[in-house]
C-alpha cells in the first residue's frame, strides 16, 4: 500500500513540475530532461513513474480532467441534484478560470496542429463538457430535441472558451458576469422553444 501511495505522490510531484515548464518554456520546449530537473529527480525516475513524452502529455490532460471534475464535484449543491444553471455557473466560473490550465491548453492547441494524438484528446475533453451540458439540458427540459442542445451546448462552450481565449490574449469586452448573462438569455429562449 504504501508504495503505490509513494507512486502518486512521485507522479503528482513530476506532473507539477511538468505544468511549471510548460507554463514557462512552452510544450515544445519542454523536454524530460526539464522536468526532471524541475522536479529534483533524476530523469530515469520521471521515466519510470510517467512513461515517454506522449504519455506524460496523456497524464497531464488527464490530471486537467480530474482537477475539473473535482471543482465540478466540489459546487454540487446539497440535497439535490445539479442543474443546467450550475453547469454554466461551472463553465463561466470555474472550467476557464484557472490560469495555469488555460496555458496549457494554448500550448496543446498550438501542438495539435502537428500532433494527431494530441488533437484527439483535446477533442475528447471538450466533447465531455459538451456532452454533460446537452445531457443535463435533457434532464431540464431544455432545447427541442438532441440536436438543438448540442448546438446549444456548442455555442455555450465557446462563449467560455472564447472570454478565456480573449482574456489570456489580453482583449476585454465584458465581464464574465455579463457573458453568464447572455448564457442564460440562450438557455432561456430554449427552454421556452425560441430556440435555433
Amino acid at each position: 500500500m504504501g508504495r503505490a501511495k509513494m507512486g502518486d505522490e512521485r507522479r503528482e510531484q513530476i506532473l507539477s513540475a511538468f505544468e511549471r515548464c510548460v507554463v514557462r518554456d512552452g510544450l515544445a520546449k519542454t523536454t524530460l530532461q526539464n522536468v526532471a530537473t524541475e522536479a529534483g529527480l533524476p530523469r530515469s525516475l520521471v521515466r519510470y513513474f510517467t512513461g515517454n513524452r506522449g504519455e506524460i502529455v496523456d497524464l497531464l490532460i488527464e490530471r486537467m480532467i480530474e482537477r475539473s471534475d473535482a471543482r465540478l464535484e466540489a459546487m454540487r449543491p446539497e440535497g439535490r441534484a445539479i442543474s443546467t444553471d450550475d453547469l454554466i455557473g461551472f463553465l463561466f466560473g470555474s472550467v476557464f478560470s484557472d490560469e495555469t490550465s488555460n496555458c496549457i491548453v494554448v500550448e496543446l492547441f498550438y501542438l495539435s496542429g502537428h500532433d494527431e494524438g494530441i488533437k484527439v484528446r483535446l477533442q475528447k475533453m471538450y466533447q465531455r463538457l459538451q456532452d454533460s451540458l446537452s445531457k443535463q439540458m435533457a434532464v431540464d427540459g431544455i432545447g427541442k430535441g438532441p440536436a438543438e442542445r448540442r448546438a446549444l451546448s456548442y455555442a455555450l462552450l465557446s462563449l467560455a472558451y472564447g472570454d478565456a481565449t480573449f482574456s489570456f490574449l489580453g482583449l476585454k469586452g465584458g465581464s464574465n458576469k455579463s457573458l453568464r448573462a447572455y448564457a442564460a438569455l440562450l438557455l432561456e429562449e430554449a427552454a421556452q422553444g425560441k430556440g435555433a
